[in-house]
């Protein structure tokens, strides 16, 4: 269990060490650090396009903790780097070199699995403990007897599994790879795509291997009959020559990526080519708020590796303990000892939790060590892999990673790790009890109030959802007379838009701006309006109202930006206070028989939640109190999101399933919507969500 006092004092140490980095200036310890043994690990990483930076970063945060902890303790190593690039032609060189020298207790690299086959070759016939990230199965098949290879990931097969059940789970029928045929990397999903493309139920659309020609076979993966690409570039000039031909082309297929478009040179280099990408990669244990900790002071999330580097070299230096505390022990037995600990102690990878660990270990105890990536565990025949990974679902948005979901695997074996989606996100989800019905009188009338409050064609998404809505309700019985409409206006013949007096909130190219009526542009209104608008108080100002009756329900469907406590509104603020007293005066008033509200912004919970406190009304929203919605659906040639998942899932049911009880809306809604939780707030004062559907605002 991670307590958040660790957290937060991972997150104010980070701080501090970014600070004090920047003054150049030694990190201060609480002990002197020349009691501490040097203990020498040799990087070999990719180290061009600010790579370098970001692992001595990743690294240097590490030591620091380590340093303290051992301090504390009493007893341990200073770790001391030297830094190699394992993308150097003399690759074979330094590998021997390294293997060689008696000053260097272990080598941690090989981000590549040719380049981490490279250093295995050498380090193993010299017994040279190597950490490594490369996750290709030939190298667990080559060296797992060897003893001293210590992979911090599950292989490509368990990846692979992961991103068949990822477009799996997305709806896809026909999946197709696009594939490195030169690597070892692309070689275990070559060997592996097959088999578990069947093992799952989908369909193999074709495995296209590519050697030299990558166009060629891109431009060939997109004309089979593919719903879904998987794509294992080998790094990411090979990742931009395939987006090129995909920009470039017709096709139907969406494309996942593998890892090499999460690493810490891919925006640099793609520019605005990696806008919209989405993939998997290995990552850090969100529930170990190591994310949460580097983000605040890196300001981004930790990518490629990073987090699996950090525990290799905490592991080194815990082995290096237990090699003091052992006189005449040898590393790879102090390793063997160190992962194969199951006492329960409060291990973490900051200051605190490193502590634990080192204080167990003086005291002859066998903590069980967690680090960044999670539970440190590995196989226990040959010590080769770390039993369980994390996986992230990430996106690339406004030149940023965003981390949409996670899941993780446990295995007992390498040829069988099985794929179990993580229960974190289930864990989330509300339990919604069947309570006692609320006798409604009968229905009368339908009113909807839709509202768009950004503006600009980069906030194209917010307009356009409520436009797909609106032609929704249109088809369905609504007239322009019981819709309101608020919305800027502005997108249709934007200068950026090019196809002018038209707008598609998906590919199917339905033009949701066909006999549109706006009432009012966002600009024109302020906050309180809403209220107005909801209570039927007509003016010069407002002409167009909703003017119901206790017996007519009311439909609101909102999607735009927020803030904690807000809803943005325009160039203003809706406030949570702003929503009580909009709620309450329609109590008061008592101008309805339901309303249903459907509200797609960033923090959206945060002002919903007032409905807990009001009767007839439920509110849906796409994310809680402290979480962001995310974007779906990227145009590359537009170069906008065209939707969110939360607004896309809730069209499809209005049109394909308006019968639904709102309970299983619910479920449905919370499964499609990645990155955020979905919630729902008033059921108490609302009635059986098992009794009431969509079509009673239909």
């Amino acid at each position: 269990m991670i307590h958040r006092a660790d957290i937060l004092s991972g997150v104010l140490l980070l701080a501090s060490l970014v600070f004090l980095a920047g003054c150049s200036k030694e990190w201060p310890t609480h002990c002197q650090e020349a009691d501490l043994k040097e203990c020498r690990v040799a990087v070999v990483l990719p180290l061009s396009d600010g790579q370098e930076d970001s692992w001595k970063q990743c690294l240097g945060f590490c030591t620091t903790y380590l340093t303290q902890a051992f301090c504390k303790t009493g007893l341990g190593v200073k770790l001391v780097f030297e830094w190699y690039d394992e993308q150097s032609d003399n690759l074979p060189d330094i590998a021997a070199e390294l293997a060689s020298r008696g000053d260097v207790k272990a080598v941690i690299g090989g981000l590549h699995s040719d380049n981490a086959i490279v250093l295995a070759q050498a380090l193993s016939v010299k017994d040279k403990p190597f950490f490594t990230l490369a996750t290709t199965d030939q190298l667990v098949r080559g060296y797992s007897s060897w003893g001293n290879l210590w992979a911090m990931t599950e292989t490509d097969i368990t990846q692979c599994e992961v991103m068949l059940s990822k477009v799996i789970q997305y709806g896809a029928k026909q999946v197709a790879l696009l594939v490195s045929g030169e690597s070892a990397y692309g070689q275990t999903f070559i060997d592996w795509f097959p088999f578990q493309a069947q093992e799952l139920g989908v369909n193999n659309a074709g495995v296209f291997a590519y050697s030299g020609n990558v166009e060629e076979q891109t431009r060939a993966a997109l004309s089979s009959d593919a719903d879904y690409i998987l794509c294992t570039p080998d790094n990411v000039n090979e990742l931009g020559k395939i987006l090129q031909i995909y920009n470039a082309t017709e096709h139907k297929a969406k494309l996942l990526m593998s890892e090499a478009a999460y690493s810490g040179d891919a925006i640099a280099n793609l520019g605005e080519l990696a806008e919209g990408i989405e993939g998997v990669c290995y990552s850090a244990d969100p529930s170990t708020g190591f994310e949460v900790a580097y983000s605040a002071v890196v300001g981004r999330v930790p990518v490629l590796g990073e987090a699996q580097v950090y525990d290799a070299a905490m592991l080194i230096g815990y082995a290096s303990m237990i090699q003091m505390l052992h006189e005449g022990m040898s590393f790879k037995n102090a390793m063997k000892r160190l992962v194969s600990g199951r006492d329960k102690v409060d291990s973490f990878w900051g200051t605190d939790g490193m502590l634990r660990v080192t204080q167990s270990l003086a005291t002859g105890g066998h903590p069980d060590v967690n680090g960044a990536s999670g539970s440190l565990d590995f196989d226990e025949k040959v010590y080769t892999n770390v039993l369980r990974t994390f996986y992230c679902n990430y996106v690339i948005y406004q030149q940023k990673y965003v981390v949409l979901e996670y899941c993780s695997t446990k295995g007992d074996r390498r040829s069988a790790s099985t794929l179990a989606e993580w229960n974190w996100k289930n864990s989330k989800m509300q339990d919604i009890k069947d309570g006692t019905d609320i006798v409604y009188p009968a229905l009368d009338k339908h009113w909807a109030l839709l509202i768009a409050t950004s503006t600009g064609w980069d906030n194209y998404r917010h307009q356009v959802d409520v436009l797909n809505i609106y032609q929704q309700l249109k088809s369905s019985g609504y007239d322009d007379e019981h819709i309101v409409l608020v919305m800027e206006d502005d997108l249709a013949y934007n200068p950026s838009n090019p196809q002018k007096g038209t707008l598609y909130s998906r590919m199917d190219k339905v033009n949701v701006y066909k006999d549109v009526k706006v009432d009012y542009h966002i600009s024109q209104l302020k906050p309180d309006d809403v209220k107005d608008i909801l209570l039927g108080n007509k003016s010069d100002r407002l002409p167009c109202v909703i003017e119901s009756d206790q017996d007519d329900n009311i439909f609101v469907f909102w999607s735009g930006h927020g803030v904690q406590g807000f809803l943005r509104f325009g160039e203003t603020l809706f406030s949570k206070g702003n929503m009580e007293s909009c709620l309450s005066a329609m109590d008061a008033e008592g101008n309805f028989r339901q309303a249903l509200w459907f509200i797609e912004t960033c923090y959206s919970g945060s002002v919903a939640k007032t409905a807990d406190n009001h009767a007839r009304t439920i509110i849906f929203t796409a994310a809680g109190e402290d979480e962001t919605s995310k974007a779906d659906l990227y145009n590359r040639d537009w170069r906008v999101w065209m939707s969110n998942r939360f607004s896309a899932t809730l069209q499809d049911c209005m049109k394909n399933q308006p019968d639904m009880p709102l309970r299983d809306l619910y479920y449905r809604l919370f499964q499609s919507t990645v990155g955020s939780h979905v919630h729902v707030y008033g059921i108490d004062g609302y009635g059986s969500l098992y009794k009431h559907s969509l079509e009673e605002i239909l």
